[in-house]
């Protein structure tokens, strides 16, 4: 059964995309919309809280809910909106899910960049990428981290990527200035050579409201043909 205030976001998204509700409208205050759908304040903001996640409204402190224009989305892996970066670099070791992930043994020195991609003034990629331990930082350019992967004494010639929905973690969050109740898409690549050795793994991590994942996945006709 479908909760309460996804009830009520459902029909306020509804208002909004047909119109009702037009960009730069101002939401009526929200006692209004509580007794108009007869909820409580708290599941009242629980459906806010949704539609501020998709993009689709903004809180503006003292002044209400407003609907906003929808950003323009980053999309993954090929996107033509212009990021600037900003990387640091530190010594790490290889422990647990990262140490599965790049097949090495437990506290394997690795060299970890955390680079953050802004457009304007707002976060738009966190990322964490791990190589094997360089004597001295690699440039970074990409967002997704390729360059850095290239850059290594074994260049990798495959990206295994997985991409998940999810919450973000207090650090992401902070990070990327968004509420830890807005949904990212966390993507993982484990880069490997072409004897597939695994040679570098990277977290991105993207606010699920102005980031999309856009995939060309090429069909083996001759499997089709067979089906």
């Amino acid at each position: 059964m479908t909760a309460r205030h996804e009830q009520v976001a459902d029909d306020l998204r509804r208002l909004i995309t047909a119109g009702t509700f037009a960009v730069g409208d101002r939401l009526p205050p929200e006692t209004r919309l509580a007794g108009r759908y007869g909820v409580s304040t708290p599941t009242l903001r629980d459906a806010l809280e949704v539609l501020r996640a998709e993009g689709l409204i903004a809180k503006f402190q003292g002044r209400g809910n407003f609907v906003r224009q929808p950003p323009e989305r980053l999309t993954y892996p090929n996107s033509a909106i212009a990021l600037r970066m900003t990387t640091s670099s530190a010594d790490a070791t290889a422990t647990g899910h990262l140490a599965r992930r790049l097949g090495t043994p437990e506290g394997a020195p690795l060299t970890e960049y955390v680079c953050l991609s802004h457009r304007d003034d707002s976060p738009q990629v966190l990322t964490h990428v791990y190589v094997p331990r360089t004597a001295s930082p690699l440039p970074a350019a990409s967002p997704w981290g390729d360059d850095l992967v290239t850059a290594t004494a074994a260049p990798a010639t495959t990206s295994n990527d997985q991409v998940t929905a999810r919450f973000p973690t207090s650090v992401e969050a902070q990070s990327l200035r968004i509420s830890t109740r807005t949904p990212v898409l966390a993507i993982e690549r484990t880069f490997t050579t072409a004897d597939g050795r695994a040679v570098a793994y990277a977290l991105l991590v993207l606010p699920g409201d102005r980031a999309e994942v856009a995939l060309a996945i090429p069909i083996d006709s001759d499997q089709e043909a067979q089906q």
